[in-house]
């Protein structure tokens, strides 16, 4: 069944998923770093196995998908290249940026063999409380997310990688995860149209080649299924009205919104909705699924699918040596030291600190915040690249919970300068008790939200708070340049947070 898009686990592809591929059964794959590698190496070992069957075949090579955005969802670290994600370029207001970042992810993918990435997110961050956008949103203004990711777009495809704007109709509006929740939209026509989709059809009209639908329930559209199982919406609406002839391909079905349905009826509501591939994800029994929705195969479907497996088999892979290169990591960087925003400046920097003055820095034990989330194999390196201008500097972790706050406390006392890296601090009463309490005794924190800017909302006294937007190397370093004044904080706020001006986004 070649609308099905098919996972695995291991780092070795099973023989009757390559049996499959041999004889054009199987046409696309989704790939996940905890399963089938988190280094360039193991995913082009594994792709590999999958392009040598389809040749063997006679079958040009599948769509191989995988999520890697950039900043806090990247399938693949150990050695590519860790970009900050869309919040960063969005507090950058550079579309040079964004399409440089698109050239990059594309040209490390398809060093891996990857012809498919899961990105751009297009979504539009309006909702402070969303716990599964966030950052990787370009932002809370229409036109710019829409400039942004039309210039990601343009990068990633000039490489030859399928670009996928994601969510459709938009998932940046909500107040649950669709891992685990059905959101409902109640929203008028006029306001999706004037918000939510703006960058969906900036997105359509400069080429996009796939489009990922959303789990979500928008109830002006259809008002009984979500966005995934909907034909008024994928059909009728993205299809027709916005006049779409890419990939149409869905969420992961085994998502709580979806899933309900159970594997077999919620996939062939999604082929029926006109979904070109189904994205199977974490759901067992793969091939049954694929052997129980043979009969609901869309010929229109199928001919998308061949015509853009056509085009990735005139691709030539790069070698592995440019994924991580020099160049890449200039990029990242550059992006990085142009993101940092100083939101409010208490007068404390740069940091000048005496020859026997300590610096304490304390920053949360990074953990995925949702399944769309891989923070937690990610080294905080705020300290480490503070101690390189500074020896007496102390660290400190704070895990998820408050159980070391009191020693934290304690241990930070005779600070001369702290330093708070927080992350999603307006949603964990530890981190906004740590900052409060600093505060409260006179030692002045400078806090850099490393995650979206709401942390504020958490300690609005606070009087120097900057954004950094993610937890990656290049972005803490840029941090602490500009906590030591090396260069200027330059970056914008890509959406409002409390007692910032409107006329600042």
């Amino acid at each position: 069944m070649q609308q099905l898009m098919h996972s695995f686990e291991g780092y070795r592809v099973p023989d009757e998923i390559l049996k499959g591929v041999r004889q054009g059964e199987i046409s696309s794959f989704c790939l996940f770093g905890h399963w089938n590698g988190d280094s360039p190496a193991q995913v082009r070992t594994v792709t590999d196995m999958l392009r040598q069957a389809a040749r063997a075949g006679g079958q040009p090579v599948p769509l191989i998908g995988i999520d890697q955005e950039g900043g806090q969802l990247m399938a693949v670290t150990h050695g590519a290249t860790e970009l900050p994600g869309n919040m960063a370029l969005g507090a950058t207001r550079s579309p040079e940026l964004a399409e440089q970042a698109g050239r990059v992810l594309a040209r490390e993918l398809l060093a891996m063999g990857v012809n498919l990435n899961f990105a751009p997110s297009v979504d539009i961050n309006v909702n402070p409380a969303n716990p599964v956008v966030g950052v990787r949103s370009f932002g809370a203004n229409p036109a710019l997310v829409a400039d942004l990711s039309v210039a990601m777009i343009r990068g990633i495809q000039a490489e030859g990688v399928i670009a996928n704007a994601k969510h459709f109709p938009g998932h940046g509006d909500v107040s649950s995860d669709t891992h685990h929740n059905l959101p409902v939209l109640d929203y008028p026509r006029s306001r999706i149209d004037a918000v939510e989709l703006v960058p969906f059809r900036a997105a359509i009209q400069a080429g996009v080649q796939a489009i990922m639908s959303a789990h979500i329930l928008f109830s002006t559209l259809d008002a009984d299924l979500p966005a995934t199982l909907s034909r008024a919406i994928l059909y009728d609406f993205l299809r027709g009205e916005l006049g779409f002839d890419g990939l149409v391909l869905t969420d992961a079905m085994d998502m709580t919104p979806v899933a309900r349905f159970g594997a077999v009826e919620s996939t062939r509501l999604a082929l029926h909705a006109g979904a070109d591939l189904v994205l199977l994800a974490h759901l067992p029994n793969q091939l049954e699924i694929a052997h129980q929705t043979i009969s609901y195969v869309q010929p229109a479907a199928l001919a998308r699918i061949q015509a853009a497996r056509q085009r990735a088999d005139q691709l030539a892979l790069p070698d592995l040596s440019i994924v991580g290169c020099a160049e890449h990591q200039q990029i990242a960087q550059t992006i990085a030291d142009r993101s940092i925003t100083l939101v409010r400046d208490g007068g404390q920097l740069p940091l000048r600190p005496g020859v026997d003055d300590t610096i304490a820095v304390i920053t949360p034990v990074p953990r995925d915040l949702t399944p769309a989330d891989t923070s937690s194999s990610a080294h905080i390196g705020l300290a480490d690249a503070i101690r390189q201008r500074h020896p007496r500097t102390q660290s400190y972790q704070l895990p998820a919970g408050d159980n070391q706050l009191g020693a934290i406390l304690d241990a930070t006392l005779g600070a001369q300068i702290v330093v708070v890296g927080t992350v999603a601090a307006d949603q964990d009463a530890a981190q906004a008790e740590l900052v409060r309490t600093l505060y409260a005794r006179g030692q002045q924190p400078v806090v850099i939200a490393l995650r979206t800017p709401y942390d504020l909302i958490a300690f609005p006294m606070i009087k120097t708070y900057l954004c950094a937007y993610g937890i990656r190397a290049v972005t803490t370093e840029a941090a602490v340049r500009v906590l030591f004044g090396e260069i200027e904080a330059v970056g914008v706020l890509p959406c409002p947070i409390p007692d910032v001006s409107f006329d600042q986004i």
